[in-house]
């Protein structure tokens, strides 16, 4: 603004300098012309008078040429040249103008010398013509004389404008500066002032508009950075317009990577070619594992701004259907193979294949298989109560040492014939669902004397403080190997399935233990070496 301020004012000293020198070149032409005209008219009335056919020839004026010319147009005397030599004059306006009204005059302009002669003719009494000539600069003679002068005079303005303008733009534009659009709008030229209302206008409507873009792009990015899922916007070249801390902490927890192109950060194949497609208009979905996780990922395009990928963490969901999978697998495996014996034994029966000696043999087999059954079916059932109840039904104020106790008689057949002698120390209370405590205890226990050495021993040592337990097993059996240690807890899981077929175990015992302490907030440590022995540390917490 200052900038054009100042050119455009110098441009209009520039232009006024100009066509003053031009007007009074005009104004002294014109003034002098019109001078001239009247000192030529002055003189030949004057030379009218005193001028006669005898004395013509002997005038001679300094400064004007004088002519006197016949009625005929011959020249007859001229105080300049020599009048033998010059043309009959009778056709020249000015002369014909005299002859005809007594007077006449014309002007007439040399091209090449850049001069004008103004001519004025009388007629005298005796009928000859005086003709009195003066020449004077032309306009643009007097033009090309005064140039010098004038463009000195004009450089010389030009100078103190160019000072004036620079200080006139800064007087005009300083105002117009120090305007502080934070600040409440003043104008400084009172021709401003509609154009700083519709400033004030319109910065109170902006500063409505980038409040509500504010909370409304603070409300977006709470939610984005809330959601567990991450989120990922990119432009229609791939760029990375927005990423939420889910997403980021899945593929660069330590960098930014606002502005990357996305094919930077999805290092896999499928996952690239779904991205593409998606910028061109295709939605995708696909499962997609990074850092041992796994994620089912939606890619929808964005009309006209690109596409919008959604990472949905589904790895516990996997690995829970995987594990309810080999579940069903395992609970049918367990469930086909007693049946198939208690069938096979039936059918054999029923046949009449079986010696009579040998019925009752049969028969005790159908029952142990039976047994096995309905031991599998309950321990499937207790494992269902405990995922659906997660330890909040039955609650009472439970003696852990006399429940202890009670499983401990109850097992003292089978330690006895294990030639395995079973402790208990400590004591302590807990609020807890008695079957399920009986249930743990029971299952720790029989682990402790099936899988232990003739002789062995299985100490168990409880211990409460403030509602919190404290239960330890220790038995000196056949231990487990390192390899397994991870993985018996799992469902149907057995470190040595000979044995274990053997010893009637189903494979769930040591899995609800774990699925009872999961309900009661508390976690299993387990130690164990190969043929020394194993202990099993359970914490619960109990229940309000």
């Amino acid at each position: 603004m200052k900038k054009r301020i100042f050119s455009n004012m110098l441009a209009l000293i520039i232009l006024s300098l100009l066509v003053c020198s031009i007007a009074l070149c005009m104004v002294f032409y014109r003034q002098l012309s019109s001078t001239v005209q009247d000192e030529v008219r002055q003189r030949a009335e004057m030379l009218k008078e005193i001028i006669t056919a005898e004395n013509y020839d002997s005038l001679v004026l300094s400064d004007m040429r004088l002519t006197v010319v016949a009625p005929d147009g011959t020249v007859l005397y001229d105080d300049d040249q020599d009048a033998s030599i010059l043309p009959n004059h009778g056709n020249r306006a000015e002369i014909s103008g005299a002859l005809r009204t007594g007077v006449g005059e014309s002007r007439r302009d040399s091209d090449t010398l850049r001069e004008e002669t103004f001519y004025y003719a009388v007629k005298l009494d005796d009928g000859l013509v005086l003709r009195l000539a003066k020449t004077m600069d032309s306009i643009w003679g007097m033009f090309g004389g005064a140039l010098p002068i004038v463009l000195l005079i004009v450089l010389m303005m030009l100078g103190i404008g160019y000072f004036l303008a620079g200080s006139l733009t800064k007087r005009i534009v300083s105002p117009i500066n120090e305007v502080d659009l934070e600040e409440k709008l003043t104008a400084p030229y009172d021709e401003l002032a509609p154009f700083i209302q519709a400033i004030s206008r319109q910065r109170e409507r902006i500063s409505g508009q980038i409040f509500d873009l504010k909370n409304h792009s603070d409300t977006v990015a709470a939610i984005m950075d809330s959601m567990s899922e991450g989120v990922i916007l990119v432009d229609r070249r791939g760029a990375i317009l927005s990423i939420n801390k889910s997403a980021s902490n899945i593929f660069a927890p330590e960098s930014s990577v606002d502005g990357k192109n996305i094919l930077e950060i999805l290092r896999d194949v499928e996952l690239n070619e779904a991205m593409r497609s998606a910028l061109f208009g295709v939605r995708g979905e696909m499962d997609f594992r990074h850092n041992d996780k796994i994620y089912h990922v939606c890619l929808s395009p964005v009309t006209d701004s690109g596409a919008i990928i959604l990472f949905l963490d589904i790895t516990e969901k996997s690995a829970s259907e995987k594990l309810r999978r080999e579940f069903s697998a395992n609970v049918s495996h367990e469930l086909k193979t007693p049946l198939t014996t208690i069938y096979g034994n039936v059918e054999m029966l029923e046949s009449g294949m079986v010696k009579e000696a040998d019925v009752t043999e049969f028969y005790g087999k159908i029952k142990n298989e039976a047994a096995h059954l309905i031991t599998l079916i309950e321990d499937i059932i207790m494992l269902s109560q405990i995922d659906e109840s997660s330890g909040d039904i039955g609650m009472e104020d439970v003696d852990l040492a006399f429940t202890a106790a009670e499983v401990i008689e109850s097992l003292a057949l089978k330690a006895k014939n294990q030639s395995v002698e079973v402790s208990l120390s400590g004591s302590g209370r807990l609020s807890a669902n008695p079957s399920q405590m009986a249930e743990l205890f029971y299952n720790l226990i029989e682990n402790g004397i099936k899988y232990n050495q003739p002789g062995g021993t299985v100490k168990v040592e409880i211990s409460v403080a403030q509602n919190q337990a404290k239960i330890v097993i220790a038995d000196t059996g056949i231990g487990i190997p390192e390899e397994s240690q991870s993985r018996v807890f799992e469902r149907f899981y057995r470190v040595d399935k000979s044995r274990s077929k053997k010893t009637g175990g189903t494979g769930l015992g040591l899995a609800i233990v774990k699925h009872i302490a999961m309900a009661y907030g508390g976690n299993i440590e387990l130690e164990s070496r190969v043929e020394q022995g194993t202990t099993i540390t359970i914490s619960l917490n109990g229940m309000n």
